[in-house]
């Protein structure tokens, strides 16, 4: 390599490090693929515990299904209609995980005094030992991580979509 080239290289790497746009797009489309892979976890998560055993557990895939048409279309197409679809998408996913999460947590701890293992113990428990043994699944049929996923998910397309202007990346 010459001593032209490697200075026109340099110049060219440093200049590309400085432009303010192009890694703010670089940020919103890994943020967006971050989210999307996630939200394809929690598809994983819920269709290997075969949530959908009642109207109620369909809610999350309700809510994966807007979220992922959402993060499509802003992959797809970044326009100011699709990017307000995806962060009103994100924000109803944090939402909605976080009533996912109260209910999985509420069901955990209504299941505490009926566990084999805590029956006797249960009721002598200090609350937060009772919160922390619903929370971590030591109770309860109940897992925490796909809904904690989906909110994640949502927060990440939040992020990717956060301020932005059409025209500006």
């Amino acid at each position: 390599m010459t001593s032209t080239t490697s200075a026109a290289g340099a110049a060219g790497a440093a200049g590309a490090g400085h432009d303010p746009a192009r890694l703010v797009s670089t940020y919103r489309s890994v943020l967006t693929w971050l989210g999307l892979g996630t939200a394809l976890g929690a598809v994983a998560e819920l269709a290997m515990l075969r949530h959908w055993q009642g109207p109620g557990q369909i809610v999350p895939w309700a809510l994966l299904a807007v979220l992922l048409a959402a993060a499509v279309a802003w992959l797809v197409r970044r326009r100011t209609w699709t990017a307000r679809a995806a962060r009103a998408a994100g924000a109803l996913a944090v939402l909605g995980s976080g009533y996912g999460l109260y209910e999985h947590l509420k069901g955990n701890l209504a299941d505490g005094a009926l566990d084999p293992r805590y029956a006797e113990v249960w009721a002598s428990m200090s609350a937060p030992a009772r919160w922390w043994a619903a929370g971590t699944g030591a109770v309860g049929e109940s897992p925490l991580l796909a809904p904690g996923m989906i909110g994640l998910a949502g927060a990440l397309l939040w992020l990717a979509t956060l301020r932005w202007r059409r025209g500006a990346g």
